[in-house]
């Protein structure tokens, strides 16, 4: 585990990258009210295995939220496949009258109740847990948005102010050498 202070190499990957991509962001309509809607700002590949940091970041304040996925190429394969009318899901919900609405994101860590589905079916609001890798592969599936609270946004997002820093750790050695990568 790090140092309290210090920003592990991935994450410190994630969050030049998330840096780079804040100038593009574009104000969006406000949330409900405690929740912060999310975008999907970056899938990076880990460099071994399948693993992959999902970066989301409320376009309202620039802070990103990374989350490490055990399979970031499912997550791709489950945006384009989610809501295909061949997809065992997506006959599902349909058998079921249900219909994606939102997606809520309740832990920055891949466990099978890190996120929450919420479906409308004939009305009525139904949500089902689910793990944060797949309820984002659903959402973008389904065109839907993306949320989560207050509370871990501020907990384990990385705000602009962080990442500018993690970005001068990351180009400057501490004897003022460049860093070469």
């Amino acid at each position: 585990m790090p140092a309290a202070g210090t920003i592990s190499l991935p994450i410190a990957v994630a969050a030049a990258v998330a840096l780079a991509l804040l100038t593009s962001a574009a104000p969006n309509k406000p949330a409900p009210a405690g929740r912060v809607e999310l975008e999907v700002a970056a899938t990076l590949p880990m460099p071994e295995g399948p693993a992959a940091l999902v970066v989301l970041r409320d376009r309202a304040s620039g802070t990103v939220l990374p989350l490490l996925v055990p399979d970031g190429e499912a997550l791709g394969a489950g945006a384009r496949l989610g809501r295909a009318p061949e997809s065992l899901l997506a006959r599902a919900l349909d058998a079921l009258g249900a219909r994606v609405r939102a997606v809520e994101i309740d832990a920055a860590e891949e466990t099978s109740t890190g996120a929450r589905v919420r479906l409308d079916q004939a009305g009525r609001e139904v949500e089902v847990p689910a793990r944060p890798s797949e309820s984002i592969a659903l959402a973008l599936a389904s065109g839907v948005p993306i949320f989560t609270n207050r509370q871990l946004l501020a907990k384990s997002g990385l705000t602009p102010d962080e990442l500018r820093k993690a970005h001068a750790a990351m180009t400057t050695k501490a004897s003022g050498d460049p860093l070469r990568l």
